[in-house]
């Protein structure tokens, strides 16, 4: 009877040890581990995201994935990023694995269509997901040891230029941004860190220059007018920078003189020349002789693509004029000039001001000379669009940079 006890009593140790031991440890969530057991069974087929067909632009094999996957924004939807390094909630490759948010219409050029990956197969299984989901979430970083990621000489290469494709892209649009190296990246390639100084433009935070190369470069899409910021690329001590503006936010006509008494008749018209609605609430519109800062007010409500904004009055001149986007009797009343010039701007609320030196998002100047050299969007001393409208008229816009006097036209949308 003892012995029988004593025989049950281990049997129900070596069970309860072998119930208690952990599972299996799942894989290191590394870029090799990412490669090996997701990229590699089942998405870089011949018919998929490998040569020859490479769909979507997207290369999944070993050597071109990481790259790919961070250094540019999807092709279906140019302002979603395919990997963001650190989120991968906002990653739209991880959303391709697991059907989050993908009931929208693509609005780029590369497909019509939105499918879960991979196309036609089978769902990734939980463990896969998660290591996708882990290695976005530390950073995914695509360095495969200390080692590996440095030349023959031991120093990495530093960045010797940075460069855009257009500074002053219009929200809506794609820019191409270039990082050049004074020498070959590693075996391995290099990595690039990119910062900027506003949240009104997507783009990678890490980018990749290939083994051997010397230039990497990607997309950054304009999310919405901006004053002048800095992007910049970092790479261990090294670094470049370059100042950019995102337009599309315009001052198109100014009534400033109507007939009559000014106060409640005074109006400004805005144009949404972009692809994408602006909040207006992000921005500023200011007006003054010495600077811009005699009349301030700020704007409201979410302008559609290709509309136009009248603020002010809140009088009307004439029955058949159009309602007033954000009607308001600016206080003071808008200057008139007599000498010198007066400056029209719309200000961006949320970027900060390089070397703390405010540059509007846009200018009208209208007068016969800029003695207070009031700046343009580019920090540049401006001239005067056009000379000073008699009464009645306005001052409508005919080219980023005139305007002529004219019969108001505040129905009248560029």
């Amino acid at each position: 009877m003892c012995n029988r006890s004593l025989f049950l009593v281990a049997v129900l140790a070596a069970a309860a040890a072998a119930c208690s031991e952990e599972e299996p440890a799942r894989d290191e969530a590394t870029f090799e581990a990412v490669v090996e057991n997701v990229l590699v069974p089942r998405c870089t087929f011949a018919s998929c995201h490998a040569n020859p067909t490479v769909a979507a632009a997207l290369d999944l094999t070993a050597e071109k994935a990481c790259n790919t996957l961070l250094s540019t924004s999807s092709c279906l939807f140019p302002d979603r990023m395919r990997i963001v390094p650190g989120r991968p909630e906002e990653s739209f490759f991880f959303h391709k694995l697991t059907g989050q948010g993908l009931d929208e219409t693509p609005t780029g050029s590369c497909a019509q269509s939105n499918m879960t990956m991979p196309l036609g197969g089978m769902a990734l299984p939980d463990d896969e997901i998660a290591l996708v989901h882990d290695w976005i979430a530390a950073g995914a970083s695509c360095e495969r040891g200390p080692d590996d990621m440095l030349p023959p000489g031991g120093e990495p290469a530093a960045i010797a230029a940075l460069s855009a494709s257009r500074t002053a892209p219009v929200a809506g649009e794609t820019i191409m941004i270039t990082v050049m190296l004074d020498k070959a990246a590693p075996k391995e390639g290099q990595m690039i860190e990119i910062e900027s100084d506003s949240s009104s433009i997507s783009a990678p935070v890490q980018v990749v220059v290939p083994a051997e190369a010397a230039v990497a470069r990607f997309e950054a899409y304009a999310l919405r007018p901006t004053s002048r910021f800095t992007l910049r690329a970092i790479s261990g001590q090294s670094s470049k920078n370059i100042i950019l503006r995102i337009a599309g936010l315009d001052i198109t006509e100014v009534l400033a003189d109507p007939i009559g008494v000014d106060d409640s008749r005074q109006w400004v018209k805005l144009h949404n020349r972009t692809s994408l609605p602006i909040d207006l609430s992000g921005y500023e519109l200011k007006a003054g002789t010495s600077n811009y800062e005699l009349v301030k007010l700020q704007l409201a409500g979410s302008l559609p693509p290709g509309s136009c904004a009248l603020v002010g009055g809140p009088r009307q001149s004439s029955p058949t004029d159009p309602p007033y986007w954000q009607a308001v009797n600016f206080t003071p009343d808008l200057p008139h000039v007599t000498t010198g010039g007066t400056g029209f701007a719309v200000f961006d609320r949320y970027t900060a001001p390089i070397d703390a030196t405010p540059t509007p998002v846009d200018t009208m100047l209208i007068g016969s000379s800029n003695d207070a050299r009031l700046l343009g969007p580019d920090a540049e001393i401006v001239s005067p669009y056009c000379a000073t409208p008699s009464t009645s008229l306005s001052a409508v816009r005919t080219a980023p940079d005139s305007c002529v006097a004219a019969t108001p036209q505040p129905s009248v949308c560029p």
